[in-house]
């Protein structure tokens, strides 16, 4: 199926691309929309669901500004947008990337795009912690720069759900945008709201979603295992004295979500995971004081 519906006008739905998601909170005073992609005829169905709830309003919120998730408002044009305060200047630096990588995708499939995207600025560029009401609906807007320095996740404490953007997938390793501690700092907030009850669903950018409470720490569990097993590998690493492409190599041994290729091969993400981690690791100890300050 290429819905889920969660209840209370809160539906998924799944892309034949990359497993991707996409979230719609309907209702008909004000809808919101989340990440809508990845194929223009996914986009066209997305639009229609939207368009038969008949809102009032419409808002978009784009968790971070990666080609796939960035596909959606021309089918909104008229929505209020909301992003990451740095999502402006990373669309626009990579306004044509975005668009081959695009172009890509839907001949892959068989599609051909009706609607261009272009690079915008979001009616409310966001950053920090966010609390938002929209019209019934309850947000609470988090920092999340693991994954990219621009992203965010999407809280509706009412509902017990988190839309946790391009981390926690049961398909995908972490994929870094910097170090592991980086990544660690997105997600360690979150850990408490799933143990205490906050969290009993949870939507990932890729992959199925986790629907109770169990499936949702174990999430947590598999990506803070994975960034720990990349620290340590990396310690002992720099403990032999082995330099960086030999680091790398050794960690490239390492048990992760997709060595075998399946649903897809994580291996070139997992290689460049070892190099962020290695370059933190190899950074003097003041450097790396002077870069938390």
């Amino acid at each position: 199926m290429s819905w889920t519906d969660l209840g209370a006008g809160i539906r998924v739905r799944h892309s034949a691309a990359y497993q991707m998601t996409s979230t719609v909170l309907l209702d008909p005073a004000h809808t919101v929309v989340i990440d809508p992609g990845v194929l223009p005829s996914e986009l066209d169905d997305i639009a229609r669901v939207v368009a038969d709830a008949g809102a009032a309003e419409v808002t978009l919120i784009l968790t971070h500004p990666h080609w796939d998730h960035v596909l959606g408002r021309p089918w909104f044009p008229n929505a209020h947008t909301i992003a990451h305060d740095g999502f402006a200047a990373v669309v626009k630096r990579d306004a044509a990337a975005i668009q081959d990588a695009a172009a890509r995708c839907a001949t892959e499939h068989g599609e051909s795009w009706t609607r261009t995207f272009t690079s915008f600025r979001p009616d409310d560029p966001v950053s920090g912690l966010r609390f938002l009401k929209l019209g019934p609906w309850k947000v609470v807007l988090r920092d999340a720069p693991g994954h990219s320095q621009e992203q965010l996740t999407v809280h509706l404490p009412d509902h017990h759900l988190l839309l946790a953007a391009d981390m926690l997938s049961d398909v995908e390793i972490p994929g870094l945008c910097g170090s592991p501690a980086s990544y660690r700092a997105a997600l360690e907030p979150l850990v408490p709201l799933a143990e205490h009850g906050a969290i009993e669903v949870l939507v990932p950018g890729h992959g199925s979603i986790a629907q109770d409470s169990e499936a949702v720490q174990a999430r947590f569990r598999h990506d803070l295992d994975y960034l720990q097993a990349l620290k340590d590998g990396v310690a002992r690493a720099v403990a032999a004295g082995l330099d960086r492409a030999a680091a790398i190599e050794q960690l490239m041994a390492m048990d992760y979500t997709g060595k075998d290729g399946t649903p897809w091969p994580m291996a070139d993400v997992h290689r460049e995971n070892a190099g962020h981690a290695w370059d933190q690791a190899a950074r003097p100890a003041s450097s790396r004081h002077r870069a938390k300050r």
